[in-house]
């Protein structure tokens, strides 16, 4: 009877866990029918939430970040010299075919089981090889953008990170494996040498086409959001304005998809893993919006509409990166916490000083479309901005490295207002009211240029590492200055001139869109020489 009833047993049809088919034959130990097992290899789109968040636990020897010499390096084996006169499409498909060495079976055996090449696995081992392909090591990426990226880039947590960072050594997430993968490319700089700059092009074009694909493989997460924002700015600061634009529309439908654009400050308790979280996604939106005004910015978007929604007076202000990082315990219960339009609230760092630019840009962007531009209504708010730049200058107080985010928005956006403002009929029927006008613009642009004499005289000591690129941007607000001289061989002008160019050719090293805007001022220098010969 008893041998019976096992055989009964083993006849039994077992149903899966997952898509409740009738597993015919099937191994009892095997959670799921080979099927599923296949179709979680491909996407986790539908997994439970557990597996999507941390992905299918693999050992130590079929992690991504193991070192696997099954396969000969492809791309290594290419000289450099060669692998410049292939085209980028080629260069990218060897790098990519080259980084699958570790998940493909041996031999390719067929028996190998195809739960072992998940998609976690496959872009995680992907990522490994491409930032290791110019002798670069993950570790070295990530201190390299926290010493650097981060101290104007701060939406991403340091204390969370290095948990995450621990646990994905194990347990590989393609989400954060593309973030790391961003945050090599955001560091590298940009090179004399052609074929090293090669090299950095195809890094960029695989860091674009793994965010794509990425995204169709794995729901979106705060890390995808993360690596988004590091993808558009590089972008931006690199010349590529329309590949940016389309980028940060991308990150902020994730972002909404997430619920970022209604996050408030955390309820949970101060320094908790919950209160963590809750703030980076916090500084994530911030960033995000950030980004997308400064993209919005440019005079090739004029007229498009903005990735995210306006900035509201009630929005809470992000949290200041050393906050994010554990450094500093100071109370932030929500009780203590103060919207973006606290202007006049004192004491408020770089990041938060940033988000309070951008609100009031935003608004003068608003009241420009809405043609709200009579004097009643654009003067107000500009004493609102210029109150807030001066602010801001004492709180700098000669250093570098801090508040340049907010000086280069506030600057723009006051330049924005008065350029407006000058073409209203207001000015023709207020005279004083259009003397005031010209008086700020040529106030703003000697800020500028005394802006770029300063800067020169230090730019020995600066680590360029730790400067935003937001200090190019405002050099393009003193072209008013250049195109309106009427001696171009006054001596005052010419040295004017001249420190704007180091300006520009100091940050070229670092940032392709200064190299951009110097060759754009010497063209406006040369035409408005040639009109006045």
């Amino acid at each position: 009877m008893a041998h019976a009833d096992t055989q009964g047993l083993q006849r039994a049809p077992q149903v899966c866990s997952h898509c409740k088919s009738i597993k015919k034959g099937c191994d009892k130990r095997l959670p799921s029918c080979s099927q599923c097992i296949k179709r979680r290899a491909v996407c986790r789109y539908g997994e439970p939430e557990e597996l999507r968040r941390s992905g299918e636990r693999l050992t130590k020897s079929e992690s991504p970040l193991g070192r696997n010499d099954r396969l000969a390096s492809t791309w290594t084996s290419i000289p450099r010299s060669m692998r410049a006169k292939l085209c980028p499409p080629v260069r990218l498909s060897l790098l990519l075919m080259n980084s699958l060495s570790d998940v493909l079976p041996p031999n390719f055996d067929p028996n190998s089981s195809a739960a072992s090449a998940s998609s976690d696995s496959v872009f995680s081992s992907q990522i490994r090889h491409i930032i290791q392909a110019d002798g670069k090591y993950i570790d070295d990426v990530v201190v390299q953008y926290f010493q650097g990226v981060h101290h104007w880039l701060p939406i991403i947590s340091k204390k969370r990170f290095r948990d995450r960072f621990a646990h994905f050594q194990t347990v590989p997430t393609a989400d954060f494996a593309l973030l790391l993968l961003l945050m090599r490319l955001i560091t590298q700089h940009p090179s004399p040498n052609p074929d090293t700059d090669q090299d950095r092009e195809v890094i960029y074009l695989a860091s674009k086409t793994l965010f794509a694909q990425v995204q169709a493989f794995v729901p979106s997460s705060l890390y995808l959001v993360q690596a988004g924002v590091i993808l558009a700015t590089y972008e931006h600061a690199h010349g590529m304005i329309e590949a940016s634009y389309v980028t940060i529309g991308t990150s902020a439908r994730m972002a909404c998809a997430l619920g970022l654009h209604n996050k408030h400050c955390s309820m949970e308790m101060q320094g908790t893993d919950a209160w963590l979280d809750d703030e980076e996604a916090l500084a994530t939106w911030w960033g995000l919006m950030i980004c997308d005004r400064v993209i919005g910015s440019d005079a090739q978007m004029h007229g498009r509409p903005l990735a995210t929604r306006p900035i509201r007076d009630d929005d809470y202000l992000p949290p200041e990166p050393e906050f994010l990082d554990g450094s500093r315990r100071d109370i932030m219960e929500p009780t203590f916490r103060y919207f973006v339009s606290a202007i006049s609230l004192p004491g408020v760092g770089s990041f938060g000083r940033e988000a309070q630019a951008t609100y009031l840009y935003d608004r003068v962007r608003m009241v420009i479309e809405a043609g709200q531009t009579s004097e009643h209504t654009l003067y107000p708010l500009g004493c609102e901005l210029q109150n807030l730049l001066g602010t801001v200058m004492e709180q700098v107080a000669g250093r570098w490295g801090i508040y340049c985010g907010a000086t280069q928005v506030l600057i723009s956006a006051l330049y924005t207002l008065h350029q407006t403002a000058a073409m209203q009929q207001d000015v023709d029927y207020n005279p004083r009211y259009g003397e005031t006008v010209k008086i700020a613009l040529k106030t703003l642009t000697r800020m500028v240029i005394d802006i770029a004499y300063a800067f020169n005289m230090e730019k020995a000591s600066l680590n360029i590492e730790k400067l935003s690129p937001a200090t190019q941007h405002i050099v393009c607000c003193a072209q008013q200055h250049i195109l309106t001289a009427e001696d171009f061989n006054d001596r005052k002008w010419l040295e004017d001139f001249n420190q704007l160019r180091k300006l520009l050719g100091f940050f070229n090293q670092r940032w392709n869109l200064a190299g951009m805007e110097l060759h754009r001022l010497n063209q406006n220098v040369e035409m408005s020489m040639a009109l006045h010969m």
